[in-house]
């Protein structure tokens, strides 16, 4: 059984054998469609069905931008946020020390701070274990059994692939104010000395570098079996050590494209944070190196949003969920073919089932207290 929503297809299970089934069918639509036999896919579990495709620093946020639109209050709110974690939790980071902001908001993502990230997983158990969580929840408090209640579990499965090469092609877009207005923004604020006519030029010189490299995927997709394992998979804190090498020289290694001008790129939009309107980019799917034993458990990958401008498209989202204006990825246009859903009807039979296969709360959460009560908890 299924139905669509906003041109995704929502496919229905009511036990763990129909979570595959539809699993299967999603693989071999998305190897048919791109003629790939080495299908990509993320998982998120949701307890709520209601619940949206955004980061949790942009939930029920209002948002304020200054006269230039260069800055607002979520860029505030994000870097308060970065002070404080940062400042309260260095000395509980270990070796593994996070050496960006932009790596430092996947340990922040982790441990419950609100950030632009959004936290996928490599794994479907994870992503089901998220979503029947109050179901596996060895302790059942009056909380628990209203979640589990209320709850109408659902499986998101993301191609990341996908969504990298849709942001890939936001950049060689033919209209004028789209493709080259994004590179513009992105580039003239930091090539310093130079007239505007050299700057517009510089401007095209990229624009139609990456749309004549696209075919040949020069920079951004290798188009090789032997790598297809780590292609198109982006890593923004391992470009930021990239770019560090190229600091003394940046503008010049960009303009003679010794460094991947789609890279550095993204490093402006998703890790420096220039805002930009809703329907100009996606957000990007990202690798990041694990942080704690939580993460490795979890297969964490993540989305990471840039900061958007409200505009005409942001009410017309409001109109369509009748609430508060969301930058869920379910509504942008540039998302939704790279989305896939699954609702559970039959939770606790789910849940039962995915128990009998090994699945413990610990497994998401190994935290002593959590693992204590999952041996409490084995004979129920």
């Amino acid at each position: 059984m299924s139905t669509t929503s906003n041109g995704i297809m929502v496919r229905y299970a009511e036990d763990l054998s129909e979570v595959y089934q539809h699993i299967r069918a999603i693989g071999k639509e998305i190897e048919q469609a791109d003629r790939n036999s080495n299908v990509s896919m993320w998982f998120r579990g949701h307890t709520n069905a209601s619940y949206h495709l955004e980061p949790s620093i942009f939930r029920d946020a209002d948002y304020h931008y200054n006269q230039k639109e260069t800055y607002s209050n979520n860029h505030l709110r994000e870097e308060y946020r970065f002070q404080s974690f940062m400042s309260r939790n260095y000395d509980n980071v270990d070796y593994r020390m996070p050496q960006t902001m932009i790596e430092w908001q996947e340990v922040m993502q982790h441990f419950f701070a609100k950030t632009r990230l959004m936290d996928w997983s490599e794994s479907l158990i994870i992503a089901l274990e998220f979503a029947l969580e109050p179901f596996i929840t060895p302790v059942k408090d009056l909380e628990v059994k209203e979640k589990c209640r209320t709850a109408e579990p659902t499986i998101w499965i993301l191609q990341p692939k996908k969504l990298n090469k849709a942001v890939y092609q936001s950049f060689i877009e033919e209209n004028e104010n789209k493709g080259k207005g994004l590179i513009q923004k992105a580039v003239t604020v930091r090539i310093e000395n130079k007239s505007n006519l050299d700057k517009k030029r510089l401007v095209n010189e990229i624009w139609e570098e990456l749309s004549r490299e696209a075919s040949h995927g020069t920079y951004y997709d290798i188009g090789n079996e032997k790598d297809e394992n780590m292609n198109a998979m982006i890593g923004l804190s391992s470009l930021e050590i990239i770019r560090t090498a190229y600091k003394a020289r940046e503008n010049e290694a960009l303009k003679a494209f010794e460094i991947n001008p789609f890279f550095y790129l993204l490093l402006r939009y998703y890790s420096d944070g220039i805002p930009v309107h809703i329907d100009s980019l996606p957000p990007l799917a990202i690798i990041h190196p694990y942080h704690s034993q939580r993460i490795r458990l979890q297969k964490g990958v993540f989305t990471v949003f840039p900061y958007y401008i409200p505009g005409k498209q942001m009410e017309l989202i409001k109109e369509t969920t009748k609430s508060y204006p969301s930058f869920g990825m379910e509504y942008m246009k540039n998302c939704i073919p790279c989305l896939h859903c699954i609702r559970i009807l039959n939770p606790e039979k789910v849940a039962k089932e995915l128990r009998q296969t090994g699945a413990r709360r610990s497994n998401i959460y190994p935290e002593m207290q959590i693992v204590s009560q999952d041996i409490e908890n084995v004979s129920k």
